[in-house]
């Protein structure tokens, strides 16, 4: 069976960065796979619903077979708070929720019937983080080179929040610059989890994002559940990967039956601040 490729919209993190940008992100993710799979994305947050889920299915992307909207699937979504709820399709495999609204520390479980299947997929959403203080300064990498010559000052970013002690808690966080989103060094998406971190004020830095004087500087923060977290880290992989020459392959996906895609938790915090020169 040969190589396909499939162009995968990602439409949950608009949910989650709709401050961050007024447009879908298209993110391309070499499937490795040929035969057609249902694709899933979706999630709950403590935004107000309604709440989406979009079913699509995976294909060859240079043919264009197999690719298209799911629109004839049942769709379901219950919470251990004993809410409960069918969802309501509204076209391009769309389906979204009516009367849901999200509680923190319940777990979410999502079930799909398609062509006589059924799949599951359950994460668990966690209480509000906010950003406690959005900072800035001179990165050491601005200050001058071995030379004596002077470069313009760059300037690190410095986000803190409090992590929540009652739970494990994952974090995903992302920055702009002028309205430009900024990768991660490590990964396009900056993720975090509170294994040594525990309770504690935590200080995340973004070294090395290039800000300068007069920037916007503008952060997101989300704690996440630990199947979302799960596949955001493997879709960091995967994405990095990609363009090494190394085997491509799939993001973790906490759906079961061999479906591409998840269903994940959120909130959502973000700040932003501008820089001033020597401050």
């Amino acid at each position: 069976m040969g190589k396909a490729y499939h162009k995968i919209l990602i439409f949950v993190p608009l949910i989650l960065f709709i401050a961050l940008s007024a447009c879908e992100k298209v993110i391309d993710i070499d499937l490795n796979e040929a035969e057609p799979r249902l694709v899933v994305e979706g999630a709950i947050t403590l935004n107000n619903g309604p709440y989406a889920v979009r079913l699509t299915t995976s294909g060859d992307f240079f043919t264009g077979e197999g690719i298209g909207p799911v629109s004839d699937a049942d769709v379901f979504i219950s919470g251990s708070d004993g809410q409960s709820e069918t969802l309501v399709g509204v076209g391009n495999g769309i389906y979204i929720t009516r009367d849901l609204q999200a509680v923190p520390y319940t777990a979410y479980s999502l079930k799909i019937r398609y062509k006589d299947e059924e799949y599951t997929a359950s994460d668990t959403l966690y209480d509000q983080v906010n950003i406690e203080e959005l900072s800035y300064s001179v990165s050491e990498l601005g200050k001058g080179g071995p030379d004596g010559s002077e470069y313009e000052n760059h300037y690190d970013i410095l986000c803190k929040f409090k992590d929540a002690s009652a739970k494990r808690n994952f974090y995903l966080l992302q920055i702009s610059i002028n309205g430009e989103e900024i990768t991660g060094m490590r990964g396009k998406y900056y993720l975090l989890n509170d294994e040594r971190l525990n309770g504690q004020m935590v200080s995340y830095p973004f070294f090395g994002v290039g800000a300068n004087a007069n920037d916007t500087i503008k952060v997101s923060l989300s704690a996440i559940g630990p199947a979302t977290y799960d596949y955001f880290r493997t879709l960091n992989d995967a994405l990095s990967q990609g363009g090494m020459g190394s085997t491509p392959y799939n993001p973790i996906s906490n759906v079961s039956n061999n479906a591409l895609g998840f269903f994940g938790t959120f909130t959502f915090d973000s700040e932003s601040i501008i820089v001033k020169e020597n401050q």
